[in-house]
């Protein structure tokens, strides 16, 4: 898959096989001044103990959307919220697509909302475009992801387009939008 389409609802795929999974639902829409992101998960062991913003969510539970608002796969943007609606917020430089150079905490600059639920939780995430420098309605890039810890510390990861690597921090794999009907 090189392309997402907004308004379609997608299952995020393991991350290192690429195996298929109905564990997690994303669905993305462009607003007139915002991003609006949906992830709908089902989890019957939520794991984060994180209390603040900007905490490292990312070793728990927690969805993510990685953006580059121009296009260029070095710049991007980390946008992750844990099921008690804890958010981080980094702009990242990757200059060689692999380790990354530059993770630059900031203060969240978009809304989330959770919503518990028995075996789950439901994220929307509102990201304005003016918080994107740059922002390119034409070429900017998406990727999902789901972080999943399990209670014996291992960490499950699943993508909306799979990096086959332990990693999500792979920008070749960012997807650009397909255009069209909705």
């Amino acid at each position: 898959m090189d392309k997402v389409r907004a308004k379609q609802i997608y299952n995020l795929s393991e991350n290192t096989t690429g195996a298929a999974n109905d564990e997690c639902k994303f669905c993305f829409e462009r607003g007139e001044e915002a991003f609006l992101f949906f992830f709908d998960v089902r989890d019957e062991d939520i794991i984060s103990p994180y209390e603040h913003d900007n905490d490292d969510i990312y070793d728990g539970d927690a969805v993510e959307v990685f953006i580059s608002p121009t296009g260029d796969r070095t710049h991007y943007y980390e946008i992750e919220v844990s099921p008690f609606g804890k958010r981080f917020w980094a702009k990242i430089v990757n200059s060689t697509g692999v380790e990354l150079d530059l993770v630059d905490r900031v203060e969240p600059a978009y809304t989330a909302e959770v919503s518990r639920r028995e075996g789950g939780y439901s994220v929307q995430i509102r990201l304005p475009y003016a918080s994107l420098e740059g922002f390119d309605g034409e070429k900017y890039l998406i990727n999902a992801y789901r972080l999943d810890k399990k209670k014996d510390g291992r960490q499950l990861l699943y993508a909306l387009s799979p990096t086959f690597c332990p990693k999500f921090h792979r920008p070749k794999y960012f997807l650009s939008e397909e255009k069209g009907e909705n």
